[in-house]
């Protein structure tokens, strides 16, 4: 090791090598006498003089290669601690290298194709080398484009902080700190506020280096600080639900301070007020069904009383009183303290709500939305939020709903046959509610009685029912809803598989048949062998709702490599252009509107399989084929969320799904 420790003054006190150890644990390395004393200093231990030379070797092959013979098992815990930061400083230097070669690829010509202005505006990420990353790493696209701008900050305007990542100075988390700070400042500005701050960076945790970040970028360009808000408050977003554990879902907010402080503060005194009046719920968890409640509206009964929340307007603010007698006075120096005005704090009104009584009629307008999702064997089940919690009579048959033209109010209300509640009747023909020549001439709306006609693995339908299920103590929100996709058998009781929840996953089969008491189904035939869902082609551009339907159904999700965008929010692509585009030859074959050649796609990989080079084949129904501008092939089988890395394999390779 030829790293050498330097005295303030320039003088060299010792050549620095990495310590050897016995089987022992013993450091056979002699580092003999200790150079601090000749400057008047007091003799080290062994231990301390090992640790020196460990923290001072840099990141590279001679620190890795040393690490790689260490036998963990006999250091002692001093040496151990500076095992993990060695380890640490090679993680920094692995992940410099990494960006290295990121800014390299996005550099490349293939990852920046010419986007036709026909599709509308440029994208935001022009370049495609994320979108190659992400297909090739499993990385969520955000994160691939992360990655790609953070390599080309610190291989341009910020070397410095990739010099000390390479070097193992900072760490992956703090140079994103800095990069984070410095991305919309001027360049003399961010070199400024990076010669201020990289020096200590590594004595700082990485919310104080985030403080000194903003600190510097104050100092460095204040003119600029009304801009970069204005620019930062063009990103306020809140995130679909992400998959927590054991059922639950996490999202996002960010908003600007003011507004996410006077949220926080609606949110609290909503909590604290519950909690006072004898809610037996923590206030984290009051917190959270506040925030719901505003929103959506559907308070379960199983998490306890009810509240309606009001919002109180803020009281105004008095004007401060002009003369000296009515200002309030010490009594220590009977000097007057004139009262500042105080900034009204946001504050909400919580009213208990009693349940209404058993025999009330209770009539709401139908939800606006219902749901359709797959089968043979499986139902789909959607539950709007603006549903009551009205139930039929165990014989009670389900009419079938009023036609669209029927007069609105409760005059038009479907009831049972026998005495019971009112039903709503609908208000007209939704985007999504099945008409007549959807569900075919012979079927009818049944009860889930009639749910053991149906017989496992049979090719047939699942059924469909009416019967409308909600809150029961509020109206709900509209478009407040869930789908649900659960097989019969699993419906009927006969097995406990899991059921999907769209937009999220897996849920047990307890919560699915909660889910599914009451709501409103639909039926689509499937294969009883493969489980997909039946080709039903149809010769026009715009697929109709059924055959939309069954391959947003069949494929769950968005077609590409990884993407998990549900199929409801995504586009319906045809893989083999419908229409003749710019440039192909009046020869070229084009696709047809059916299962065979539709898929959903999310508008970035849309654009990407039409302006970006991307190309895609559906090889069968619900596999489709991936070819990237930089050679890659990935097979993807979106319904399944599997997909294969056929890179290296033989074209006439069988699928391995």
């Amino acid at each position: 090791m030829a790293d050498l420790q330097e005295h303030p003054d320039g003088d060299t006190l010792a050549d620095l090598v990495l310590p050897v150890y016995g089987d022992d644990g013993v450091c056979l390395t002699d580092y003999g006498p200790d150079p601090v004393v000749a400057f008047g200093g007091a003799p080290r231990t062994s231990e301390q003089r090992q640790i020196e030379a460990i923290a001072a070797c840099p990141a590279g092959p001679v620190l890795d290669a040393w690490l790689r013979g260490l036998d963990l098992t006999v250091l002692t815990p001093a040496i151990l601690v500076e095992v993990v930061a060695a380890r640490a400083r090679m993680e920094a230097h692995q992940h410099a290298a990494m960006l290295d070669a990121v800014a390299e690829l996005a550099t490349r010509p293939e990852m920046a194709p010419d986007w036709s202005p026909l599709a509308g505006a440029p994208p935001t990420h022009p370049s495609v080398a994320a979108d190659e990353l992400a297909m090739r790493l499993g990385w969520a696209r955000v994160s691939a484009n992360k990655a790609v701008n953070r390599a080309l900050l610190l291989n341009g305007m910020l070397t410095a902080t990739g010099q000390a990542l390479d070097t193992g100075h900072i760490d992956a988390a703090k140079a994103d700190v800095i990069a984070t700070g410095l991305t919309d400042l001027p360049y003399q500005a961010a070199h400024a506020v990076e010669t201020a701050v990289l020096p200590d960076a590594a004595q700082c945790s990485r919310t104080q280096l985030e403080q000194r970040v903003a600190r510097e970028v104050r100092l460095a360009d204040p003119d600029g600080e009304a801009g970069r808000h204005t620019l930062a408050r063009r990103g306020r977003r809140v995130t679909h639900p992400r998959r927590r554990p054991h059922g639950m879902a996490s999202m996002w907010v960010v908003l600007a301070a003011e507004d996410a402080t006077r949220i926080d503060g609606v949110l609290d005194h909503t909590a604290r007020a519950a909690k006072a009046l004898g809610d037996p719920r923590t206030l984290d968890q009051l917190r959270a069904d506040s925030l719901r409640d505003l929103v959506v509206g559907d308070v379960p009964s199983s998490d306890g009383p009810a509240f309606e929340v009001h919002l109180d307007p803020p009281a105004p603010v008095l004007p401060t009183p002009r003369r000296g007698s009515d200002w309030l006075v010490t009594t220590t120096r009977r000097q007057p303290v004139r009262p500042r005005p105080v900034e009204p704090t946001p504050t909400a009104t919580v009213i208990p709500i009693s349940d209404p009584a058993p025999d009330t009629a209770v009539t709401e307008p139908a939800p606006s939305n219902v749901a359709v999702e797959r089968a043979s064997g499986n139902v789909a089940v959607e539950r709007a939020s603006g549903n009551v919690a009205v139930e039929p009579a165990p014989s009670t048959a389900v009419t079938e709903p009023a036609p669209s033209n029927a007069p609105t109010g409760s005059s038009a209300s479907a009831t049972a046959s026998g005495a019971g509640p009112t039903l709503p009747a609908p208000t007209g023909p939704t985007p999504t509610d099945p008409t007549p020549s959807e569900l075919g001439s012979g079927t009818s709306v049944i009860e889930p009685a009639a749910m053991p006609g149906l017989t496992e693995g049979a090719p047939g339908t699942a059924p469909t029912a009416t019967v409308r299920r909600g809150c029961g103590r509020c109206s709900g929100r509209p478009g407040a809803e869930v789908r649900v996709t659960i097989a019969a058998s699993t419906l009927l009781g006969l097995d406990d598989e899991p059921a999907d929840l769209d937009g999220y996953g897996p849920i047990d089969a307890v919560r699915a048949r909660a889910l599914a008491d009451g709501a409103i189904w639909r039926r689509i035939v499937t294969d009883p062998v493969t489980d997909q869902v039946l080709d039903v082609g149809r010769e026009r551009y715009r697929p109709p709702a059924g055959l939309a339907e069954l391959v947003r159904t069949r494929d769950g999700t968005c077609v590409a490599p990884g993407c998990t965008v549900p199929a409801r929010r995504a586009d319906l692509d045809h893989t083999t252009e419908y229409q003749r585009q710019p440039g192909d030859p009046p020869d070229q074959p084009l696709g047809r509107t059916d299962a065979d050649n539709l898929g959903p796609m999310c508008h970035r990989h849309h654009r990407l399989k039409t302006d970006g080079g991307f190309r895609l084949r559906q090889i069968q129904p619900g596999l489709f084929e991936w070819i990237t501008p930089a050679g890659h092939r990935y097979l993807v089988r979106p319904g399944t969320g599997r997909t294969h890395d056929a890179t290296a394999d033989p074209h006439d390779a069988s699928p391995p799904f």
